[in-house]
């Protein structure tokens, strides 16, 4: 397996070269540079998108997984015959031998977020947990979370951010969502789903293929929890088919032979969140926990705020499903929950300045189309759906808050309301 050699202590090292150039500082280019001259390296990061950067005297060319081939910067390092590392390599070489405590990081195509979070809970039973996810840093302790940090993406580079306020709190457990694979640093690693798998790095590369990266990179000891759709040899999959040894039903937890009863909170989408329990189930018993406290450590469990969480709002049935991972088939699986009477209004769309990957509109549209009939008020949220709102009967909102104020004031107690809105929380 490919191993990155350490960061040079001092000048002179032979393991690397002493010239490091960093692309891409939209995607955390200017963290890992920083990290790198802290530890006697003399790095550079510099923006892609706009100039080519003379590269010529450098030794060493880090890059994001994601950035194309046909990137001019990138074009330029392979001219020069220096092969990129990814970010996530340098990431994971930098921090390696650090941090006392065990790292749990999750990758996939969806369900990243709500498996971290859930992991994270339920870790915290046993005692101080760090999440970095796309709702930022937060610190778990017996079960109730605290935000360090909002505001984060889930590029590699800022898990050398989430690494450190771990060790500043002194958790004993650090689970980690990335973006596009694995750094090498966990102690487990979760492959939650390659559903919906999509390309990346100018339609060059499939994003299955980057967050395989999680195997590639992996330390020795390291263990794999993936779900069955990865259709790779783990040591725990979970699903509800044949391969599958962990999996939840409304009622229960089922692990192998063992069963444990699951109270979970009234109005919980169990269609929605029992791939992220057991997921998150599977990476806990492969940690050393009993499925009994785990159990226990989600007993109430209601949701997560926009990730398909139903509640009730001054009379008003409200179904959150905004979120960075959203996607068309998730506004359709948000729209078939809102389930009763009265009148239902639609928040849907996207913020494009905080989102990398933007809503699929055409099938969005399409989407929109076939439904619009059920939908009582309807109100498009973002720039490149505003042009499409005449032709729906729709209302346009430039963002989430903005869209549910509108939608809010027009309903009344029994209606329905449904936010879909593709953006960080």
């Amino acid at each position: 397996m490919y191993r990155i050699p350490s960061l040079p202590e001092s000048e002179g090292s032979s393991e690397i070269a002493p010239k490091v150039a960093v692309l891409d500082t939209v995607h955390g280019a200017g963290l890992i540079a920083e990290r790198m001259r802290e530890r006697g390296a003399d790095a550079a990061a510099f923006e892609v998108y706009h100039h080519v950067p003379d590269l010529s005297g450098f030794d060493l060319v880090v890059a994001p997984v994601h950035l194309p081939p046909g990137n001019p910067a990138h074009q330029e390092a392979i001219r020069l015959g220096k092969r990129p590392i990814t970010h996530h390599q340098a990431v994971g070489y930098l921090l390696a031998g650090t941090g006392d405590f065990r790292a749990f990081e999750v990758t996939g195509t969806r369900g990243k977020t709500t498996t971290a979070l859930i992991l994270a809970q339920v870790l915290s039973a046993r005692g101080t947990v760090a999440s970095h996810t796309t709702r930022g840093i937060e610190v778990w302790r017996d079960g109730k979370r605290e935000v360090v940090t909002s505001g984060l993406s889930i590029a590699p580079a800022n898990v050398i951010r989430a690494w450190e306020a771990a060790e500043e709190v002194g958790a004993t457990n650090l689970v980690s969502e990335v973006s596009l694979g694995g750094t090498g640093l966990a102690d487990f690693g979760i492959l939650t789903s390659f559903a919906e798998d999509y390309r990346i790095a100018g339609e060059t590369l499939w994003a299955s293929t980057a967050k395989l990266q999680m195997v590639s990179l992996a330390k020795p000891g390291f263990e794999l929890i993936a779900g069955e759709d990865v259709r790779i040899s783990a040591d725990f999959t979970f699903g509800p088919g044949p391969r599958g040894q962990v999996w939840s039903t409304e009622r229960k937890i089922l692990a192998g032979g063992e069963t444990a009863r699951l109270r979970l909170g009234d109005g919980l989408d169990l269609r929605s969140y029992a791939p992220a329990i057991a997921g998150a189930t599977a990476a806990a018993l492969a940690a050393g926990l009993d499925l009994e406290e785990i159990a226990s450590a989600l007993e109430g469990f209601e949701g997560l705020g926009g990730r398909m969480k139903v509640v009730r709002e001054g009379g008003i049935l409200f179904v959150d499903n905004s979120n960075s991972g959203l996607r068309v088939g998730g506004v359709e699986a948000a729209l078939d929950s809102a389930d009763g009477g009265g009148r239902l209004a639609l928040v849907v769309g996207e913020e494009a300045a905080t989102v990398c990957e933007g809503m699929d509109v055409p099938a969005l549209i399409n989407l929109l189309v076939r439904r619009r009939r059920e939908v009582d008020l309807l109100i498009l949220v973002g720039e490149r759906l505003a042009p499409y709102a005449s032709g729906l009967s729709a209302e346009t909102a430039p963002d989430l808050e903005a869209g549910l104020a509108g939608a809010k004031a027009a309903l009344e107690r029994g209606d329905r309301l449904v936010s879909c809105v593709k953006c960080f929380r």
